[in-house]
Protein backbone atom coordinates (compact mmCIF):
# COMPACT_ATOMS: atom_id res chain seq x y z
CA UNK A 1 0.00 0.00 0.00
CA UNK A 2 2.89 2.38 0.62
CA UNK A 3 3.83 2.03 -3.05
CA UNK A 4 0.53 3.57 -4.11
CA UNK A 5 0.70 6.31 -1.50
CA UNK A 6 4.14 7.27 -2.75
CA UNK A 7 2.84 7.23 -6.35
CA UNK A 8 0.02 9.56 -5.28
CA UNK A 9 2.30 12.05 -3.53
CA UNK A 10 4.84 11.97 -6.35
CA UNK A 11 2.11 12.74 -8.88
CA UNK A 12 0.72 15.51 -6.69
CA UNK A 13 4.11 17.18 -6.25
CA UNK A 14 5.03 17.00 -9.93
CA UNK A 15 1.59 18.12 -11.10
CA UNK A 16 1.34 21.06 -8.71
CA UNK A 17 4.86 22.15 -9.62
CA UNK A 18 4.07 22.03 -13.34
CA UNK A 19 0.69 23.68 -12.78
CA UNK A 20 2.24 26.67 -11.03
CA UNK A 21 5.11 26.95 -13.50
CA UNK A 22 2.84 26.95 -16.53
CA UNK A 23 0.18 28.99 -14.71
CA UNK A 24 2.65 31.79 -14.04
CA UNK A 25 3.76 31.76 -17.67
CA UNK A 26 0.27 32.00 -19.15
CA UNK A 27 -1.32 34.36 -16.62
CA UNK A 28 -0.16 37.94 -16.35
CA UNK A 29 -1.65 38.51 -12.90
CA UNK A 30 -4.02 41.03 -11.43
CA UNK A 31 -7.14 39.17 -12.54
CA UNK A 32 -9.57 38.04 -9.82
CA UNK A 33 -10.40 34.95 -11.85
CA UNK A 34 -6.80 33.83 -11.50
CA UNK A 35 -7.38 32.67 -7.93
CA UNK A 36 -10.37 30.61 -9.06
CA UNK A 37 -8.32 29.02 -11.81
CA UNK A 38 -5.58 28.07 -9.34
CA UNK A 39 -8.14 26.69 -6.88
CA UNK A 40 -9.99 24.55 -9.41
CA UNK A 41 -6.75 23.52 -11.08
CA UNK A 42 -5.32 22.31 -7.79
CA UNK A 43 -8.50 20.37 -7.02
CA UNK A 44 -8.40 18.73 -10.45
CA UNK A 45 -4.72 17.84 -10.02
CA UNK A 46 -5.42 16.18 -6.66
CA UNK A 47 -8.38 14.20 -7.96
CA UNK A 48 -6.57 13.03 -11.08
CA UNK A 49 -3.54 11.98 -9.02
CA UNK A 50 -5.85 9.91 -6.83
CA UNK A 51 -7.45 8.30 -9.89
CA UNK A 52 -4.05 7.45 -11.41
CA UNK A 53 -2.96 5.87 -8.12
CA UNK A 54 -6.13 3.79 -8.06
CA UNK A 55 -5.53 2.66 -11.63
CA UNK A 56 -2.02 1.51 -10.67
CA UNK A 57 -3.52 -0.41 -7.75
CA UNK A 58 -6.14 -2.04 -9.95
CA UNK A 59 -3.59 -3.03 -12.58
CA UNK A 60 -1.42 -4.69 -9.93
CA UNK A 61 -4.46 -6.38 -8.42
CA UNK A 62 -5.48 -7.83 -11.79
CA UNK A 63 -1.92 -9.02 -12.46
CA UNK A 64 -1.84 -10.86 -9.11
CA UNK A 65 -5.08 -12.70 -9.87
CA UNK A 66 -3.71 -14.17 -13.10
Amino acid sequence: MSKYISIFFLLVMVSVLLFFIFGSVYMGGGDPAEEAVYTFGTIIVLLLSFVISLFCYLIDLIKKKR
